[in-house]
């Protein structure tokens, strides 16, 4: 999933709300009405553009920065050299980290013909 929620279907909307997303048509910015406009048009189930600052926006905000983790490629080349030490040694979790960045460490100053 790309972290934008769908706007809930039609019939659960209130009165007074915009057809695609669920803020109310009155709060819409000229850039919210154009994105709504042309989503219902093309028939897009996507998050909202509503401006910043409104209640449910600031709410959505939230949400998504609680949905979205950024892990790095190092944390994810550790990630994937600890998982294969856990799988192959009796060494412990702790171990097994620490095992992984002295490797990658190894590894990423070592020249490039050895790395070959």
């Amino acid at each position: 999933m790309n972290g934008l929620r769908a706007a809930p279907p039609p019939a659960a909307r209130p009165a007074g709300t915009c057809p695609v997303c669920r803020h109310e048509k009155t709060g819409h910015d000229a850039i919210a009405e154009r994105f709504c406009a042309a989503t219902a048009a093309a028939g897009h189930h996507r998050g909202c553009a509503c401006a910043a600052g409104s209640t449910e926006t600031a709410e959505e905000d939230g949400n998504m920065a609680r949905e979205l983790d950024y892990v790095s490629r190092y944390d994810q080349r550790l990630a994937a050299v600890r998982d294969v030490l856990k799988q192959d040694t009796g060494l412990t979790d702790a171990a097994c980290q620490a095992l992984a960045a002295r490797l990658l460490h190894l590894l990423d100053e070592a020249p490039e013909q050895l790395r070959r």
